[in-house]
C-alpha cells in the first residue's frame, strides 16, 4: 500500500472558502476551521437568469397552448395545443390512453438520450411527433374527450405548483444541512497534504505488476485496444476516459517514483495520447455536434467538448511537465482526422481552446456534450490552463481564473455546501441524484490544485458523512450512479471504493485508503497473470483510476499540476532506454549530476543493457551495481551500462572524482 501522511481523524474534514484569488496562498493562515457560507438563495446569478428565461419561455408557450385548447373551435388545434402542453397530452383529448402512455415512455427514453449524448433533437421530436399525430387523429374525426381541455392545463399547473413547493422545502432542508456542516467545519483541524510526507522510495513488486498491466495496454499498436472495456463512446465507459486515466496513472508513477526514467514509460504515455486522436475514439463528437448543437462543424474542441479538450490538455501537460518533451507543441502534432477532413491541433491550441470556451460561457464552466456542464470535467479544463501557464508562460489563469472560481462557488455550490455535479447550460436545471459520493470524491481530487480550500472541504464532507468504517467491511453511502461501475455500467458494490481511495490518497488519509484497499482485495481479488496484476471484477477505467490512487503521494495530483519534477530532474542524467518487460524500474532519481536506480527483472535473471542520456560529454562516471565500474559518456552525453538482473538491483552512476 501507499504510505501517506499520518491518519486523519474522522473530524479532519475539508473546507470551503469564498476567496476569489486565482490561486490560493500556499500556506494556511490558521490551523483550524474551514468557513462555509450558507446562501440565502438556491442558485447563483447566472443560473437564476437561465432558470428565469426557461420559466418565462415555458409560461408563454403554456399560456398560448392553453388559450388555443380552451377557445379554438377546431378539434385538431385543440389536440395539438394539449400535446404542446404535455408530451402526449393530445392523446388524452382524442381518447387514446395507450398512445399517451407510449409517448411518456418514449419521451423518458429521449431524455436519457439527451442526457447521455447531448441529443437535444430526441425529446423535441418525440414531443412534437405525438402532438402532430394527436392533431391528425382529431382532424379525422376520432372520438374526443372535451374534459381534457381543462384537465391537462389544470394538471400541469398543479404539478408546477407542487414542484415549486417541493423545491422550496428542499432548499430550506439544504440550508439546515449547510448550517450543521458549517458548524463542524469551523472547528476541524486543517490539512495540507504534501508529497514530502510520503515515505516510500520505490515501487513494490505489486506496484510493478500493476504497472505491467498498464504497459501491456498502452504499448500495443495504435490501432489496437486489447484489454479495453468496449461499451459506448458517449458516457464514462468511453475509450477516451480509459486512455486518460491510464496516462494519468503512468504520469503519477513517473513523477513520484521514477522521474529520471523515460524509455518505455514515456513511450507508453505518448501512445495513449496519440490513440486519442483516432476516429473510433473521438468520432462521437460528430454525432453530438450535429444533433446537440445542430452544427456540421465537427472541430473537436472549438465549441464545448471539455470531456475531450480538458482531459487531453491534462495528458499533454502532465507528459511535458514530467519529461520536458515538447513534441506536442509542434505543428500538426495532434491530427484529428475524420474522413477527408483533418483538424490539426497542438498542445498550445488545446489549451487556447479550453480558455476560449470558458471565456464565452455564461457560467465560465462549459459543456461536455452539448448543453450539459459537468463540474468535474471542468476541473480538467482549469488544470489544463494551470499546466499551460507553468510550462509555456501563458496567462490563462490570470485571465479566467477569478471568473472560474466565482462561477464555481456561486453557480455550482449546493446550499448544503457540496458541489453540483451537472447543470444544463441552456435551461439552468440540474439532476440532483448525480451529486453523489463518487462525484464529490473525484472532484475533490481534480480540484485540489486550483482550489485547495474547496477540494478539502468536499473531502471532509465525504469522509465524515458518507464513509463508515465501523463495520466488518467499510461502507460508502451510495446515490444515483454510485452503485454501478461507471466504466462498464454494471452493478458493483466496490466500484464506489475507487474514487474514494483516490481522494484518500490525495488527502493523505492512510487509514481509509488501507481499509478500502484491503476490503477491495477481499471482495474482488486481483488476478495475477504473467507478472501482471488486474482486477477483473472492475472495468478498465476503474482499474486505471485505482492505479492513479495507488501511485499518488499525499497531495500528489496537486503536485503533478502545480510543481512537476524540478529543474535537477529535467536536466540531470536519465535512464533513456531499457528493455520491456525484461527490466522493471522501481525507482529512478537524480540530484542533477548522479543517477540512482532500483531495478527488478521482469522474467528470468538476465544480463541487460541500459542507455543513459544527459551525461556530460566525455566525462567518466563511476558505476555501482553494474558489470563495469566505469563508463565514459560519448560526445552526445550518452553511455551504455550493462547490468546482471537477478533480483532487486540498485545501480548508481556518478561522476568519477
Amino acid at each position: 500500500m501507499v504510505a501517506r501522511t499520518p491518519q486523519l481523524h474522522d473530524d479532519i474534514e475539508e473546507h470551503v472558502t469564498m476567496t476569489l484569488s486565482a490561486v490560493e496562498p500556499e500556506h494556511d493562515t490558521t490551523d483550524v476551521g474551514y468557513p462555509l457560507i450558507v446562501p440565502s438563495q438556491p442558485n447563483g446569478p447566472a443560473v437564476r437568469r437561465l432558470l428565469r428565461r426557461s420559466m418565462i419561455g415555458a409560461a408563454l408557450i403554456g399560456t398560448a397552448a392553453s388559450v388555443i385548447a380552451r377557445f379554438s373551435r377546431r378539434p385538431g388545434h385543440r389536440a395539438a395545443a394539449l400535446g404542446t402542453l404535455v408530451p402526449g397530452g393530445g392523446y388524452l383529448y382524442t381518447c387514446s390512453p395507450f398512445r399517451f402512455l407510449a409517448t411518456l415512455s418514449g419521451f423518458a427514453a429521449s431524455l436519457v438520450a439527451w442526457f447521455g449524448s447531448g441529443n437535444i433533437l430526441a425529446p423535441l421530436l418525440v414531443w412534437l411527433a405525438a402532438a402532430h399525430d394527436a392533431r391528425r387523429q382529431a382532424d379525422r374525426g376520432h372520438r374526443t374527450w372535451d374534459g381534457a381541455r381543462l384537465a391537462v392545463p389544470a394538471a400541469l399547473v398543479t404539478a408546477a405548483a407542487a414542484g415549486t413547493v417541493a423545491r422550496r422545502r428542499a432548499f430550506r432542508a439544504a440550508q439546515e444541512r449547510g448550517r450543521a456542516r458549517a458548524s463542524y467545519l469551523a472547528t476541524v483541524p486543517r490539512i495540507d497534504p504534501r508529497p514530502k510526507d510520503a515515505v516510500r522510495a520505490e515501487l513494490s513488486v505489486d506496484d510493478l505488476a500493476t504497472m505491467r498491466s498498464l504497459f501491456d495496454r498502452a504499448l500495443q499498436p495504435l490501432d489496437r485496444f486489447d484489454g479495453f472495456t468496449k461499451v459506448d463512446q458517449f458516457q464514462p465507459a468511453a475509450t477516451r476516459y480509459q486512455l486518460n486515466f491510464l496516462q494519468y496513472a503512468l504520469a503519477m508513477s513517473q513523477l513520484h517514483f521514477t522521474p529520471s526514467f523515460h524509455g518505455y514509460l514515456s513511450a507508453a504515455q505518448r501512445n495513449l495520447i496519440d490513440k486519442l486522436t483516432l476516429p473510433p475514439v473521438w468520432r462521437y463528437w460528430a454525432y453530438e455536434q450535429t444533433w446537440g448543437n445542430l452544427s456540421l462543424d465537427w472541430d473537436p474542441m472549438k465549441r464545448d467538448n471539455v470531456m475531450l479538450s480538458g482531459y487531453l490538455g491534462m495528458m499533454l501537460g502532465a507528459y511535458e511537465s514530467n519529461t520536458g518533451d515538447d513534441r506536442y507543441r509542434r505543428r500538426g502534432a495532434l491530427p484529428f482526422r475524420l474522413g477527408k477532413r483533418t483538424w490539426p491541433y497542438t498542445h498550445d491550441m488545446v489549451s487556447a481552446a479550453v480558455h476560449d470556451n470558458m471565456a464565452r460561457s455564461q457560467m465560465t464552466l462549459f459543456p461536455c456534450e452539448p448543453n450539459w456542464v459537468y463540474s468535474a470535467c471542468n476541473m480538467t479544463g482549469i488544470n489544463t490552463l494551470m499546466l499551460s501557464d507553468r510550462l509555456h508562460d501563458t496567462h490563462f489563469v490570470d485571465s479566467i481564473g477569478e471568473k472560474f472560481r466565482r462561477a464555481l462557488h456561486e453557480e455550482f455550490i449546493t446550499p448544503d455546501g457540496r458541489v453540483t455535479a451537472i447543470r444544463s447550460a441552456r435551461l439552468g436545471v440540474t439532476i440532483p441524484m448525480l451529486t453523489s459520493t463518487i462525484a464529490d470524491s473525484g472532484l475533490a481530487t481534480m480540484l485540489h490544485a486550483f482550489d485547495s480550500e474547496l477540494a478539502q472541504r468536499c473531502w471532509t464532507i465525504v469522509r465524515r458523512e458518507f464513509v463508515d468504517t465501523s463495520g466488518v467491511e467499510p461502507t460508502i453511502a451510495l446515490r444515483g450512479w454510485d452503485a454501478i461501475d461507471t466504466g462498464n455500467y454494471k452493478k458493483s458494490s466496490v466500484a464506489s471504493f475507487i474514487p474514494v481511495m483516490w481522494g484518500a490518497a490525495e488527502m493523505g488519509d492512510t487509514e481509509l485508503y488501507d481499509l478500502l484497499a484491503a476490503s477491495l482485495d477481499r471482495q474482488t481479488p486481483p488476478t495475477a497473470v504473467n507478472g501482471t496484476r488486474w482486477y477483473d471484477g472492475l472495468s478498465t477505467n476503474m482499474n486505471a483510476m485505482l492505479a492513479v490512487a495507488r501511485f499518488s503521494a499525499p497531495g500528489g495530483f496537486r503536485a503533478l499540476i502545480t510543481d512537476g519534477p524540478g529543474a535537477a530532474t529535467l536536466n540531470g542524467p536519465v535512464l533513456a532506454e531499457a528493455a520491456y518487460p525484461d527490466v522493471l524500474v522501481a525507482a529512478a532519481r537524480t540530484d542533477g549530476t548522479d543517477l540512482r536506480l532500483v531495478l527488478r527483472p521482469g522474467a528470468e535473471p538476465a544480463r541487460t543493457h541500459l542507455e543513459i542520456q544527459r551525461l556530460v560529454p566525455g566525462t567518466q562516471y563511476r558505476v555501482q551495481g553494474a558489470v563495469d565500474d566505469l563508463v565514459v559518456a560519448d560526445s552526445r552525453g550518452r553511455a551504455t551500462v550493462s547490468v546482471d538482473l537477478t533480483g532487486r538491483t540498485e545501480v548508481t552512476l556518478a561522476p568519477a572524482p
